[in-house]
């Protein structure tokens, strides 16, 4: 079988969505299928075209680039030369320009599975809001001409405005494939450096995302002084793993910076680590918190990976995103946005974190990337 992944960011890029595509996309390499992604070049420097881990990247160049996205003509020659060679497309939503692609296949006569990982809110402004308006109406008509639509979660599906829109409109459910989540790998070098720019705190709160709006790291760090109250300890540290110059989100980050200079003497900026290699950060933290704030965040794999390491979670209570601490108890689910609520609930497990260890080899069983990709090989096949 011959399958095509369309999706507007790919590796090196990081995010949940380009994760869970590439581990996706190159389990099914590996199991024999002939697979290639369309992306867009979104830094100049990288190859039109290369093939990384058994799967061929094509990367289609563009003349302007706005908010978030990309306007490219070579996307839609690419989308349909690509889309006529392969026997089924699989356009990851959200992108604006999974449309194209999606229906390349269909004029063709081929299977088009859209997976919608999740909804998007972008920055406020009048310039984003008309974005997210195009952006919706082009998801909206991808989803519509689909053969069938993947979400991660059914949880996710039941309160997603989309899907939601789409069934009353007479399209059958979604199939619920969670993504694939492998344990990260955990070096004795990495985690000794790691160790070493954190330091001793006898509390080491993980944060692990991109400085973006959704991710809500600001909650965490206003949650700083009442970790401080609660415990009498001053001995508190914030530890934020993750890409500190995401595109798009330049206010976000200068605000961000504001509240650092506030607390920096809690605060530890790691940086970028390579998604394999996060096993070293888990092993640096007792408590990991996932803060985000709306239905960008439709699952949160860092929360399963740190479940892996037997770390406890502080998860926000949204859609999608409490399934992990739902099906494994291995951690507590509060408001999002609620400062207050995550200092007691990182208070509470950090006091009792053997109460919230679980078998990893359980969480391993129900998250695992194999199982992911046999669950999508037999959507692909069926």
């Amino acid at each position: 079988m011959t399958i095509l992944f369309s999706l507007t960011y790919y590796r090196p890029y990081v995010s949940g969505l380009t994760l869970a595509v590439s581990r996706w996309a190159e389990g099914l390499a590996a199991s024999g299928e002939t697979v290639t992604v369309l992306t867009l070049q979104h830094e100049k420097h990288l190859p039109l075209r290369e093939r990384m881990h058994g799967v061929v990247v094509e990367r289609a160049s563009w003349i302007a680039r706005i908010s978030k996205g990309f306007v490219s003509l070579d996307w839609w020659i690419k989308s349909w030369h690509l889309a006529g060679l392969h026997d089924v497309t699989v356009v990851n939503l959200p992108q604006f320009e999974g449309i194209i692609p999606a229906l390349a296949a269909k004029l063709r006569g081929k299977r088009v599975i859209a997976i919608y990982h999740c909804e998007i809110v972008l920055p406020t402004g009048w310039v984003n809001s008309v974005i997210q308006s195009l952006l919706e109406v082009s998801n909206f008509c991808t989803l519509w001409v689909a053969d069938e639509v993947v979400t991660y979660t059914n949880d996710y599906a039941k309160h997603s405005r989309l899907l939601r829109l789409l069934s009353r409109y007479g399209k059958r459910n979604c199939t619920a494939i969670v993504p694939p989540v492998p344990k990260p790998k955990a070096s004795a070098a990495l985690t000794r450096t790691i160790q070493r720019r954190i330091g001793t705190s006898p509390l080491v709160i993980g944060v692990a995302a991109r400085l973006a709006a959704e991710k809500g790291i600001e909650h965490v760090l206003r949650a700083i002084p009442l970790i401080v109250s609660l415990r009498k300890d001053k001995a508190v540290t914030v530890a934020i793993a993750g890409p500190m110059d995401p595109v798009g989100e330049e206010a976000y980050k200068a605000s961000i910076m504001k509240l650092v200079k506030r607390y920096y003497k809690h605060v530890c900026f790691l940086g970028s680590i390579a998604p394999e290699k996060m096993g070293s950060f888990y092993r640096n933290i007792d408590v990991l918190v996932l803060p985000s704030v709306n239905s960008t965040e439709s699952f949160g794999m860092v929360q399963v990976e740190a479940m892996l390491y037997g770390v406890p979670v502080v998860a926000s209570n949204l859609p999608g995103m409490r399934v992990p601490v739902q099906k494994t108890g291995m951690g507590r689910l509060v408001r999002s946005a609620d400062a207050p609520e995550i200092a007691r609930a990182v208070v509470s497990l950090a006091a009792d974190r053997d109460s919230y260890r679980k078998d990893t080899a359980g969480v391993e069983a129900v998250f695992s990337q194999r199982r992911a990709v046999d669950a999508l090989i037999a959507l692909l096949r069926s």
